[in-house]
């Protein structure tokens, strides 16, 4: 749990860097800004079984966007591939999210 938390602060303070930055700052950023900061408030609230899949396939999803989004503060040409790699770990926060609301 405590990984999945950590990348996503890691993915939301990378999103911030770039949303300052002339070359990469739009709406875009701030599109996947919003989510990422409500679901790190649904995530601390809620209990988890971490040997889920969901669960699995967060923290993958999450770890490849912090990576991604890490890359792409250093190299601005990777923010495409960034913008799809946290898209797809928001997607699957909110699956993760989801499985756990309906079991409580």
């Amino acid at each position: 749990m405590d990984s999945l938390i950590k990348d996503l602060q890691k993915t939301i303070e990378a999103l911030e860097t770039l949303s300052e930055m002339p070359a990469t700052a739009g709406e875009q950023i701030d599109e996947l800004l919003d989510p990422l900061f409500q679901q790190k408030i649904d995530l601390v609230s809620i209990s988890l079984n971490v040997s889920s899949q969901p669960f699995i396939q967060a923290s993958q999803a999450m770890k490849q966007a912090a990576n991604k989004a890490a890359r792409a503060v250093k190299d601005p040409t990777q923010v495409e591939e960034m913008y799809k790699a946290v898209s797809d770990a928001i997607s699957k926060l909110a699956k993760l999210l989801d499985s756990v609301t309906h079991i409580n």
